[in-house]
C-alpha cells in the first residue's frame, strides 16, 4: 500500500491473492471478514450473504441511474432476515428471493469487477446473478467514486437448499483495466502451445484453444455424465457451505454409461439424450494446463441452445490442471439443463468459447477441483462402488 492510503498496482491484468487483499486494506472492498481470509483465491474472492434479504414478485434490472434498494422499494419486495437455524429454499418457489452481500466496493479510476457463481454452487444447479447499485449489466461492476451496494439473486432449480448467514454463494474478479480490453486477442492466443491438452493427453494446437467440446467417452469408473435425480420433496435441504464432504451422492445423482437408455450411437460416436427439465454435468474433451499468469472466463456459446440451457462457474484459474499428479490437465465441468423438448447432445459439440486474460501478478495456490473428472459439488463425498476396471479413453 503506497503512503496515500492507495493501492500500489502498477501492471494491467486480473489481480492475484495479495493484490486482492491490498485493495481489502485500501478499504476499497468494504465489509470483508478477516476471518474469511481463505475465500480469496488466486484470481478471486467470494462474496458473502449479509443475512439480509427480499422476497420479490419478479425478478429486478438496475440502471445507471438507479440503487438496487429503491428498486426492491418500487417492486414492494417484503424484508426478511435468515434466522440462526438459516433459511430453506426449494425449487419452483413462488418468490424470487434477493439477497444482500456483506461486501460493497469502490473501484477507483481503471479497475473493473467480473463475477459469476461459484463452482461448487452451479453444479447443485443453483442460478445466481449480481445485481449492483448503478450497473446495467448483470455481474458487472464499472469503476465509481462512490461505494456501491452489491446482491445476488438465488434460485435453485434441482434440489433443496438452506443458506445461512455469511455464506459464500458468488464470487467476484478484480482487473486493472476493463475486461474487454484486456483480453488477448485469438491471434496471440495462437502462438500459446501449451495451454490446453488433448483428452488423451497430447498438446491442442493454437487454433484451437479458443472453444470447448463435450466429452462422452467414459472415466474411468465408466460414466460419461451426471444427472440430477427426482427429489423428494420430504429431503433435508442442502447446505451448500458444508465444511467437508457431507452428502452421500448416490441419493442425488444417476451416473450415466454409455449401456444408459439416454445414449444413442450417432455414426459410431455417442449421443446423449438430454431430457426436458432434467440437469446434467457433463465435461470437456479439452485439458486446461495454465500457467501461473494466464486466467480464463469461459462463456457458453449461448446461455441458451435451442432446448438447452449450458451454463457453469465461468472463472478458470491460473494454473489450472498444472499442478496435477497425472500431468493430463484438467477438463472443465458443464452444467446443462433441459428445457421443453428432449434434446441430443453428441460427442465434440461445440460446448463454451474461451477468452483469456493477463493476469497483473502471477496466481498461485491449491485448487480443489485439480484433480476432477467428473464431479459433483464439493459437498459430495465420493460415489461409492465405482467400477475402476473401466479405462478412462
Amino acid at each position: 500500500m503506497s503512503k496515500n492510503g492507495k493501492p500500489r498496482i502498477e501492471r494491467p491484468g486480473v489481480l492475484n491473492t495479495d493484490q486482492i487483499r491490498e485493495l481489502i486494506d485500501c478499504k476499497i472492498i468494504e465489509g470483508w471478514n478477516r476471518e474469511k481470509d481463505e475465500d480469496i483465491g488466486k484470481s478471486s474472492f467470494d462474496l458473502h450473504l449479509s443475512g439480509r434479504y427480499w422476497e420479490l414478485p419478479a425478478g429486478i434490472k438496475c440502471r445507471r441511474d438507479s440503487r438496487v434498494i429503491d428498486l426492491i422499494e418500487r417492486a414492494k419486495g417484503k424484508e426478511k432476515n435468515i434466522t440462526k437455524a438459516g433459511l430453506k429454499i426449494r425449487p419452483n418457489g413462488e418468490y424470487v428471493l434477493l439477497f444482500e452481500l456483506n461486501e460493497r466496493v469502490k473501484l477507483s479510476k481503471h479497475f473493473y469487477g467480473q463475477g459469476t457463481g461459484k463452482s461448487s454452487i452451479g453444479r447443485l444447479d443453483i442460478l445466481t446473478r449480481l445485481i449492483v447499485d448503478n450497473e446495467e449489466k448483470y455481474d458487472y461492476i464499472c469503476p465509481s467514486r462512490k461505494y456501491k451496494c452489491l446482491y445476488v439473486e438465488v434460485t435453485p432449480l434441482s434440489f433443496p437448499i438452506n443458506v445461512n448467514k455469511g455464506d459464500s454463494i458468488y464470487q467476484l474478479r478484480i482487473s486493472k483495466g476493463d475486461f474487454q480490453k484486456l483480453q488477448i486477442q485469438d491471434e496471440i492466443v495462437h502462438l500459446f502451445s501449451n495451454l490446453m491438452k488433448h483428452d488423451k493427453g497430447g498438446p491442442v494446437s493454437g487454433e484451437d484453444q479458443t472453444s470447448l467440446r463435450l466429452n462422452l467417452k467414459p472415466t474411468k469408473d465408466g460414466a460419461i455424465a451426471l444427472k440430477a435425480k427426482s427429489i423428494n420433496e420430504g429431503l433435508t435441504p442442502l447446505k451448500i457451505n458444508a465444511k467437508k464432504p457431507y452428502y452421500s451422492p448416490e441419493d442425488y445423482w444417476e451416473r450415466i454409461t454409455l449401456e444408459s437408455k439416454e445414449v444413442i450411437q450417432m455414426n459410431g460416436s455417442p449421443a446423449l439424450k438430454v431430457e426436458r427439465n432434467a440437469f446434467y454435468i457433463l465435461r470437456s474433451k479439452e485439458r486446461f494446463t495454465l500457467p501461473d499468469d494466464i486466467a480464463v472466463y469461459a462463456l457458453a456459446m449461448t446461455e441458451e441452445v435451442g432446448e438447452l440451457r449450458i451454463h457453469h462457474a465461468g472463472f478458470v484459474h491460473p494454473e489450472f490442471g498444472s499442478i496435477r499428479e497425472d500431468k493430463r490437465g484438467t477438463p472443465l465441468i458443464f452444467e446443462v439443463r433441459g428445457h421443453d423438448l428432449n434434446m441430443l447432445l453428441r460427442h465434440g459439440d461445440l460446448m463454451a468459447e474461451l477468452k483469456y486474460y493477463p493476469m497483473s501478478l502471477p496466481g498461485k495456490g491449491p485448487e480443489y477441483y485439480e484433480e476432477q473428472e467428473l464431479k459433483p459439488s464439493k459437498i459430495f463425498k465420493e460415489f461409492k462402488n465405482e467400477n475402476r476396471n473401466t479405462q478412462d479413453r
